[in-house]
């Protein structure tokens, strides 16, 4: 009896110890379990926190704005530009919007010669919407001062009625002046019911080959406002020392009668028009 009471008390110790062993075993794995999970926890808070706060940086310094089709922020100041340097800004004698075509002539107001002389022209409706917008460059590279060049924007776009619109101007100043080498002369002039035609040829006085010569016109009414301009290489468009080459300006217009005045120019990459015997002033009276 006795090593029957002494084995059931030994039973029970074992089974005592083994509980504690297994309850101690249980508490290491909740510990490791409950660190994990805290662990998870905190990762997770830190990226979630970078992610917003990468958010708001994000937005912050790529915002946009969004309006609807319609809007407008905030109306134009029409006949009022702002250049980066107003000593480079050649003044605009003349502009009309004819047919989604704005035509007019620049005039070189410095004392030196400019050139890369460039127009940019914003066209609005009546609400003050941007419609259309275009630039060019005057058919002549080099502009002499107190010269002038005609230019014509073509805007690619169907315009609103009432259409208003703003030009901006700049140019560079020229490094030289080119010499006056080139001699002009003017051929007949021709009209018809729908075009004009104007014929000549260029002379090369300088000593050496003129390159890329080209002959520019700006045609007038009675009222020397621009109706129409033009630009044409000669052909060839380089010209030995003296030698000439024969050029035609032609375009159509609704009522060639109505020019009356022609303002000629001729520049090569290397030489200007000669303009004694006044040849640089503007030929009246064309031929019919």
């Amino acid at each position: 009896m006795a090593n029957d009471a002494s084995e059931a008390q030994d039973c029970e110790t074992f089974s005592y110890q083994s509980y504690r062993i297994k309850s101690r075993i249980n508490m290491q794995n909740y510990a490791m379990c409950s660190s994990l999970l805290m662990s998870i926890f905190f990762c997770t808070l830190v990226a979630l926190l970078g992610l917003i706060f990468s958010s708001m940086s994000m937005n912050s310094t790529y915002a946009q704005l969004e309006i609807t089709t319609d809007e407008n922020i905030s109306a134009p100041i029409f006949n009022e530009t702002v250049d980066k340097d107003d000593k480079l800004k050649p003044a605009i004698l003349y502009s009309a919007l004819n047919s989604g075509t704005i035509l007019g002539e620049i005039l070189n107001n410095f004392t030196y010669p400019i050139e890369s002389v460039r127009i940019i022209a914003s066209v609005y409706d009546k609400n003050g919407l941007l419609a259309a917008t275009g630039d060019t460059y005057t058919n002549d590279y080099q502009i002499k001062p107190g010269s002038k060049s005609g230019f014509d924007i073509f805007l690619d776009e169907k315009l609103p009625s009432s259409s208003k619109y703003t030009l901006t101007t700049s140019s560079e100043e020229s490094e030289e002046d080119k010499p006056e080498a080139l001699l002009l002369s003017v051929g007949r002039n021709y009209k018809d019911s729908v075009s004009f035609k104007v014929l000549g040829e260029v002379i090369n006085q300088g000593q050496k080959d003129a390159n890329s010569v080209k002959v520019s016109g700006i045609f007038y009414d009675n009222n020397h406002k621009v109706i129409n301009v033009d630009y044409k290489y000669t052909n060839p468009d380089i010209i030995s020392p003296n030698k000439k080459a024969p050029f035609e300006l032609s375009f159509y217009t609704d009522n060639p009668k109505k020019i009356k005045s022609i303002a000629i120019n001729v520049q090569s990459d290397e030489y200007s028009l000669i303009t004694n015997n006044n040849q640089n002033k503007t030929k009246s009276s064309p031929q019919q």
